[in-house]
């Protein structure tokens, strides 16, 4: 420390320091570039001496004691240098890092990609993900940070790197994501009790009345108010369903219209009396590719941000542009969500920040920080993109924008009140399912298509019975006790290859189901319709 004259002012000292400081920086150079071989300075003590080694060993130690691994490289990607939590990130005693080709550490399929990324940053500061690979060829996540560093004008420039393993974090934000969900769960338990009750009412009062009076002119009625039940209650499980599990998306042609104006009443009842809801929908016929329960999660979860946004109550404003003209991602044009509130608005600080998985700036137990993280990625698997427009005090607006597809439209599968058309040519149809309510149920409706069925309440006895007279299709419930759905099916597989099989299933995690049977396999999902069995069935002749 400079001991401070007398008479001198702050501004007059701080440049004293600051002028001693640029030639301690001057001096260290000349010592690190071999201008000087050592510094002596004169102190009360006697003389310090300070070389180019006493002065890195603080640097070297500090390196040496990250938690990141460290490392230098050649431009051509050849380890220079690694400390040894380096050796440790990639499972490899460092005898087996320096000097190797750092790509070798690469996943193979992310290995041009790594090259890419090493090119760039002999230009600027480069960050990305890439997966590693271990000795005994185990992938891993890793984040990795290069830059390169030139030593002087007359050397070849290095790369200097920080890698850091995500494998734990990768692990606690599973966790978190799974504990984040089920509380979103148990949040949603009061209101779906609420309308699953009201769902139930409406299905039971209706059977209760076709029973007491089954030749009154209302019976058709009855009949539709029942079914309309019945599908609501086949959404709200769908979304919540959603909640608690990640879900790979099932696309498939759809309108966006139709699916918003599908959702009104839901987005009325979970809203609130607060907000008032305006729909402004731009007609249009063509279709988008994407999941229409999976759709409905996203605008709800916006709705609901919209909501806590507008404490005092609003305006939600949900409005849809058809754009025809050709984008880049959208060949076809594309359709774009517009949701969009009269509330606080945000920051630019949270809205960079708005769609990073876990970020909320609502308070302990108030929200999961997943609602827009999940949006995008429901935006994004739709092969759509989202844009987030705000400002304090000046509402918020969320677009999405999704491309048109070509795709032909699945057919709607409304539910109707005169019965389908009876088969002219009835098949022999094994019935599979250990529920004797749902057997009875679809038994009866392949009877009223017209059918002959044989019924099993398990793998087993299903197996004893198609050895005793060969079926022209197998119906096949996937979750079963003993023998689930896809241990029959190989058995069946193994001495029937020919043997046409639908699963109908209300197993929940479709990847499971695709992988426990295979994704050419067909699938019924229940709840279904009487229509939607019959044209399953037409599809094998």
């Amino acid at each position: 420390m400079i001991e401070r004259a007398p008479g001198l002012t702050d501004e007059q000292y701080i440049q004293a320091l600051t002028e001693k400081l640029r030639e301690a920086d001057e001096t260290l150079e000349a010592i690190r570039t071999g201008a000087v071989d050592a510094l002596f300075i004169e102190t009360g003590e006697g003389v310090s001496v300070y070389t180019l080694e006493s002065a890195d060993r603080p640097y070297r130690t500090l390196i040496e004691q990250m938690q990141e691994g460290a490392v230098t490289l050649s431009l051509d990607g050849f380890v220079l240098y690694g400390n040894e939590r380096l050796g440790e990130i990639v499972h490899r005693p460092l005898e087996r890092v320096v000097a190797r080709d750092f790509s070798e550490f690469i996943a193979t399929a992310e290995r041009e990609r790594f090259r890419q990324f090493l090119a760039d940053s002999a230009e600027e500061a480069v960050r990305a993900e890439f997966d590693l690979r271990s000795e005994d060829d185990q992938l891993f996540p890793a984040y990795l940070s290069f830059r390169a560093l030139a030593l002087d004008s007359s050397e070849e420039p290095i790369i200097c790197g920080v890698v850091t393993d995500l494998t734990e974090q990768r692990l606690l934000e599973a966790r978190l994501s799974q504990a984040q969900k089920m509380e979103a769960v148990g949040q949603l338990t009061g209101g779906l009790a609420h309308d699953f009750n009201n769902l139930l009412q409406g299905i039971k009062g209706s059977l209760d009345l076709i029973a007491r009076r089954p030749n009154s002119e209302k019976v058709v009625k009855w009949t539709e108010a029942g079914l309309k039940a019945a599908d609501r209650g086949a959404k709200l499980t769908a979304q919540l369903l959603a909640f608690s599990r990640s879900q790979k998306l099932e696309l498939q042609p759809l309108r966006v219209n139709t699916v918003i104006r599908d959702m009104t009443d839901l987005l009325v009842r979970t809203i609130g009396t607060t907000v008032r809801i305006k729909l402004n929908l731009e007609p249009s016929d063509q279709l988008v590719l994407s999941d229409p329960t999976q759709l409905e999660l996203a605008i709800l979860n916006l709705a609901l941000n919209a909501r806590d946004a507008m404490p005092t109550g609003g305006t939600l404003n949900i409005t849809t542009q058809h754009h025809p003209q050709p984008a880049e991602g959208a060949p076809h044009g594309l359709m774009q969500v517009c949701i969009a509130d009269t509330g606080v608005g945000m920051s630019e600080e949270v809205r960079l920040k708005a769609f990073n998985a876990f970020f909320s700036t609502k308070g302990i137990g108030a929200g999961t920080g997943l609602g827009l993280a999940q949006v995008q990625s429901i935006v994004e698997q739709s092969n759509g993109w989202v844009q987030l427009v705000s400002a304090p005090g000046a509402g918020t607006q969320v677009f999405l924008s999704i491309p048109y597809t070509q795709e032909g439209e699945h057919a709607e599968h409304l539910a109707i009140a005169v019965p389908p058309a009876l088969q002219q040519n009835g098949k022999r149809v094994m019935l599979i399912d250990d529920d004797h309510d749902v057997r009875r149920v679809v038994s009866d409706m392949l009877e009223v298509l017209g059918h002959q069925v044989r019924e099993a309440e398990s793998g087993l006895a299903g197996l004893k019975l198609i050895d005793v007279q060969l079926p022209d299709i197998v119906l096949l419930d996937f979750a079963m006790p003993h023998l689930n759905g896809a241990e029959v099916a190989k058995l069946l597989k193994e001495k029937h290859p020919d043997l046409p099989l639908i699963f109908i299933s209300g197993f929940s995690d479709s990847a499971q189901l695709q992988a426990a049977v295979g994704s050419g396999a067909t699938v019924l999902r229940k709840p279904f319709t009487i229509d939607r069995l019959s044209e399953m069935l037409e599809q094998f002749g």
